[in-house]
């Protein structure tokens, strides 16, 4: 049995399918790691892509993504035929597409995974915003890519988040904060200083001020998710861990009759 998480805004969307999965999953009564990093781990992973795919019932043998590279670049996915081989070359922390019935993913353990649903254009993405892509503002690059690419207007956008690591749990230097400090200012939702030289941010809460200042609509945005290191136990965190297995977030959109 596999405990998916899902976004309640999105679950209402019946055009969309989505899902990230956990730490852990149970078959025949065992609890076992999930998508874990382990020596091997390429074959290990196919088996439990399947797993999850099949926990959303869909009727595929992978999903798609890009490689992760912590920077700002969206890919369009535009081609129904085109080899996973032939996504996986590109590097990319964000990915769009219009077509159904083709699942994309994105990988994490602490950054933030953005799932972003257009209703009315049909239409969806998925971010890795970790601290540096949040920096290079990945996201807003996003939305104006599902803009640029399919005409779709930020008001009309749903934004949902998954488990990440918040800012009770991230701590950086002053040298990684003052980016962000000189972008928004020492504000008290999203970035505080902890002691000399030390901040914490919410990058979360960081990726919703940035949605919203792009056009979404506050109303629009999810970003109320579990801390990866507070609940470790069952979520993945990289911060927490060091070399650990990864969470994957997953959207699809389904046919329009």
């Amino acid at each position: 049995m596999i405990s998916l998480f899902s976004i309640n805004v999105l679950k209402k969307q019946r055009l969309l399918i989505h899902g990230t999965s956990p730490r852990f999953y149970v078959i025949n009564g065992e609890r076992k790691p999930f998508f874990c990093s382990e020596k091997g781990g390429a074959r290990l992973f196919l088996k439990h892509e399947k797993i999850f795919l099949n926990s959303l019932e869909i009727d595929r043998e992978n999903f798609l993504r890009v490689t992760q590279v912590h920077g700002n670049y969206v890919y369009v996915l535009k081609d129904p035929d085109i080899l996973v081989s032939e996504v996986g070359k590109f590097e990319a922390d964000a990915i769009i597409t219009h077509i159904p019935n083709c699942p994309i993913a994105v990988l994490t353990a602490d950054c933030v995974p953005i799932i972003i649903y257009d209703p009315i254009k049909h239409v969806t993405g998925l971010v890795h915003a970790g601290r540096m892509g949040t920096q290079k503002n990945i996201l807003t690059n996003t939305i104006e890519a599902l803009s640029r690419e399919y005409g779709s207007s930020p008001k009309d956008l749903i934004m949902g988040m998954g488990p990440a690591i918040r800012g009770c749990c991230y701590e950086v230097n002053e040298s990684s904060a003052l980016p962000f400090i000189k972008k928004y200012s020492l504000c008290s939702e999203f970035i505080k200083k902890t002691e000399k030289n030390k901040f914490s941010l919410d990058l979360p809460m960081i990726n919703q001020f940035e949605g919203c200042k792009a056009g979404v609509l506050k109303e629009n945005i999810h970003s109320d998710v579990p801390c990866t290191v507070c609940e470790n136990h069952r979520w993945y965190s990289y911060r927490k861990e060091g070399k650990t297995g990864r969470l994957v977030t997953l959207a699809m959109l389904q046919r329009r009759e």
